[in-house]
């Protein structure tokens, strides 16, 4: 079910409680689309929303950007705008009887901002939220299939791309096009808008990786949703 295609009837009806919420940011991705960062996270929501019968909330594309900045075609706000618009959104539903929100993130620029917000949602409301770093919960699986070509805008990153929308996707992708990243090294903007976090062996993208990769993925993130959903259920009997 998703949210924007549904009449004030079919959700009183309905009586969702729980909902997903794909979240990202507008930013250089090198050969991959402008808009990475939300398609990701949204084919992983709207795939999975039905298996937990979830609402799926409109994405919100635009979040937190710093070192991409300098890149044509980014867009996006100031952290205190993006941690209000992110609690006055959930705060609202809570008047429509929704009771918990999982975040699909699509963008670590908005990492910390979520860590941030999401206790004073439940402290105020009694929301119960959680957000996935789905690239962080998919890292052993990037460096098994794409070793050291993952990365931003690497290879982990367009193979859910792929699985949305194939012809978005660069033919081949190595991340030899990448700026390698160093601990204790910052710089404004990133010398490249493809950045890897390692400088192992490289395993290119192909069709048959992304599938894999994507496959894997998907059952992996299912599996922790399920751990949270259940988690919340027993805190909801505590005491009983």
């Amino acid at each position: 079910m998703k949210l924007i295609e549904m009449n004030t009837h079919d959700f009183a009806k309905a009586e969702p409680r729980l909902c997903f919420w794909p979240v990202g940011t507008i930013e250089g991705h090198d050969l991959g689309p402008l808009g990475t960062d939300v398609i990701a996270p949204e084919k992983l929501a709207a795939d999975l929303s039905s298996d937990f019968n979830a609402l799926l909330l409109p994405t919100l594309p635009y979040g937190l950007v710093s070192s991409l900045s300098g890149y044509p075609g980014g867009m996006w706000m100031a952290e205190d705008t993006y941690k209000s618009l992110i609690f006055e959104l959930l705060t609202s539903l809570v008047i429509s009887g929704v009771e918990s929100v999982i975040i699909f993130n699509g963008h670590g620029g908005n990492t910390d901002a979520l860590a941030d917000v999401l206790p004073e949602v439940w402290k105020a409301t009694g929301m119960k939220t959680a957000f996935l770093d789905w690239w962080s919960v998919g890292a052993d699986l990037s460096k098994q299939h794409f070793g050291s070509a993952g990365g931003h805008g690497g290879a982990d990153e367009l193979a859910l791309v792929y699985a949305a929308n194939p012809s978005l996707v660069p033919e081949t992708w190595d991340g030899s096009r990448a700026f390698l990243y160093r601990p204790g090294v910052k710089a404004y903007p990133s010398p490249r808008s493809a950045i890897r976090y390692s400088d192992e062996e490289a395993k290119p993208l192909t069709p048959e990786s992304a599938r894999a990769y994507y496959d894997a993925l998907k059952a992996k993130v299912a599996a922790v949703v399920k751990d949270i959903i259940a988690g919340w259920a027993d805190f909801n009997k505590l005491g009983e």
